[in-house]
């Protein structure tokens, strides 16, 4: 499997406001932790519906616009040291009816959606058929990850990492949407390793997607017609 070398700027300690709060979480104090919410997608489905997109990867493009735009999702411990990476790709769940398993595929992300969707589409056409668990050949350092549970709403949503040291990409799952009166709901939980993000980023970064569902059209970078 070959082997992709993402560009990334190390962090100085000594001058991060969060260097306290990163090694209590690396030590004495070191957790993850997760939030899940209802997601607004009515006027997100609007649109996709309109244009023919798919829920799935196009959820997985406006998590990815929000990570990459704040670094304290693309952090990561290369060679003992605390890096932010320049890019961060998304690796997603494929499910396989027959055997009841998935895959793990990731796809190349460069900020517009109608590539995303493009090379998500290619790579699940060439690898949505292999059962391996990493069927692509190239594997890459600089993802997070995304996993999809279409089978079952639910309110609450925890991974429990056995060993959670230095391991800091940020992890999202996406349940079954369903009808709430007159708005389509869908179940959203991140979780994220303490060192590197506090309930405040969490935050911000849910805010944020819920802003891009309400209005795709205007900030996803997509040019309106």
């Amino acid at each position: 499997m070959k082997k992709t070398t993402p560009e990334y700027t190390t962090v100085d300690l000594s001058r991060w406001a969060r260097k306290e709060h990163f090694e209590a979480f690396q030590t004495f104090a070191q957790c993850t932790f997760s939030q899940t919410v209802q997601l607004d997608i009515t006027a997100l489905l609007k649109h996709i519906k309109a244009v023919g997109w798919k829920i799935y990867p196009t959820l997985i493009f406006l998590i990815a616009k929000i990570v990459n735009k704040h670094t304290e999702f693309r952090m990561a411990i290369k060679d003992n040291e605390l890096v932010i990476w320049n890019d961060i790709h998304p690796c997603y769940t494929i499910f396989h009816d027959e055997t009841e398993t998935f895959s793990s595929l990731w796809s190349h992300y460069d900020g517009n959606i109608h590539h995303f969707l493009d090379i998500y589409s290619e790579d699940v056409a060439r690898y949505g058929n292999n059962l391996s668990y990493l069927p692509k050949e190239e594997s890459r350092e600089n993802v997070f990850f995304v996993s999809a549970n279409p089978w079952v709403s639910f309110t609450g949503f925890n991974i429990n990492i056995a060993n959670m040291q230095n391991f800091f990409a940020p992890m999202f799952t996406i349940g079954k949407y369903y009808q709430q009166g007159e708005k389509v709901l869908l179940p959203l939980a991140v979780q994220v390793h303490h060192a590197v993000c506090d309930g405040f980023h969490v935050s911000r970064l849910i805010n944020e997607l819920q802003t891009m569902c309400d209005d795709l059209l205007r900030h996803s970078g997509e040019p309106e017609a």
